[in-house]
């Protein structure tokens, strides 16, 4: 049996076509209703993407395996540099700090407007950060202030030192476990999200946030000096 909206179909249709119906067979008659009936979409009712829409899921750099998460989501692996887990949890804490401090100056660049970017992209940022605690650091002289400070050999620069470095293809992070520089390369980090979600990103945020400073937290970092101008 037919399905009662094709037999009223069949019926308006033959009610106006009777004169040119004697030319088709049954089959053609049928497709032709079904095509008549089907609905037919408006051009002006699609409202055009505005962005690529952002991965939900975290997903982890080759070789990576955090073994610490902050209360933001943020993802870390700690190479046993913190040794007790109060350390750990005080990193953790100072780490999502770091992170306040960018996610407001962000605030500060993106149209007050645009809730895609305030309210979407970047809170969601934080899940998919991956952050790796550097283990290959010596204590070194920084070359302008002069003051003991953990550093790693940099990638960029041979026979350089570098406290932090970004991978933007895999939002990651290494940073010296006193966190020292964490700040402008999370902001570069997240320009970047924001920059892959959208085609209209604000400027580049590891240079506009680059101000945000150093955090002290309960790690013994001597006999680096680093923290001399740091907050607490």
């Amino acid at each position: 049996m037919l399905p009662m909206w094709l037999v009223d179909g069949m019926r308006n249709f033959l009610a106006c076509r009777s004169s040119h119906l004697a030319r088709w067979s049954p089959v053609v008659l049928i497709a032709m209703i079904i095509s008549a009936c089907a609905p037919g979409s408006n051009p002006q009712s699609e409202e055009p993407a505005a962005a690529t829409q952002a991965p939900a899921v975290y997903l982890s750099p080759a070789g990576f395996d955090a073994d610490l998460i902050t209360p933001a989501g943020i993802h870390v692996k700690t190479n046993g540099q913190y040794k007790t887990e109060a350390q750990k949890k005080s990193a953790a804490s100072a780490i999502d700090r770091y992170w306040e401090e960018v996610h407001k100056c962000a605030l500060t660049v993106v149209p007050p407007d645009d809730r895609f970017f305030s309210q979407k992209l970047i809170p969601t940022f934080p899940q998919h950060l991956s952050i790796e605690i550097a283990n290959n650091w010596q204590v070194v002289e920084g070359p302008k202030t002069h003051r003991k400070m953990q550093a790693f050999p940099s990638l960029a620069r041979p026979g350089s030192w570098s406290t932090a470095r970004r991978e933007e293809e895999a939002l990651y992070v290494s940073v010296v476990p006193e966190l020292n520089g964490l700040g402008p390369q999370m902001a570069g980090e997240l320009n970047v999200w924001l920059s892959g979600n959208t085609s209209t990103a604000p400027g580049d945020l590891s240079n506009t946030c680059s101000s945000v400073s150093c955090i002290k937290f309960n790690y013994d970092n001597a006999p680096s000096q680093a923290w001399s101008d740091c907050v607490d």
